[in-house]
């Protein structure tokens, strides 16, 4: 195994087990600490801008994903108005046809004391 440079050691963990073999739970903290401080300002601001746009990606998709549903379940509930609603026209165009049958007018006529009169009946041309 090749030598790992002196400031990844633990000092205090070597001295104790007299080895170099370093327990990761103690070296972690440093190890990360010591690589943080290793880096330029311009890569400190990298990183964390990247770290910040990601988190901002994560909450956009989130809202957008939100308002999609939102938009799905307003685009049902008017799919099903429309459709109610046709019913109805449709229910309302039946009553319609059925008053204004040939037979339901002539019959109203005659009780109103009215009679058919041809003559006065005229003929459409052009």
């Amino acid at each position: 195994m090749a030598a790992q440079p002196k400031e990844y050691f633990d000092i205090k963990t070597a001295a104790k087990k007299d080895t170099y073999l370093i327990d990761t739970s103690t070296l972690a903290p440093e190890v990360l600490a010591s690589k943080f401080k290793k880096f330029s300002g311009v890569e400190k601001i990298f990183y964390l801008s990247m770290i910040f746009a990601t988190l901002v990606i994560a909450v956009g998709l989130l809202y957008i994903k939100t308002k999609t549903f939102e938009v799905e379940g307003n685009t049902v509930q008017l799919n099903t108005k429309i459709s109610q609603q046709q019913a109805q026209n449709a229910e309302y165009d039946q009553q319609i046809s059925d008053l204004t049958s040939n037979s339901k007018v002539v019959d109203s006529a005659i009780k109103a004391g009215m009679t058919n009169n041809y003559s006065n009946v005229l003929k459409a041309t052009k």
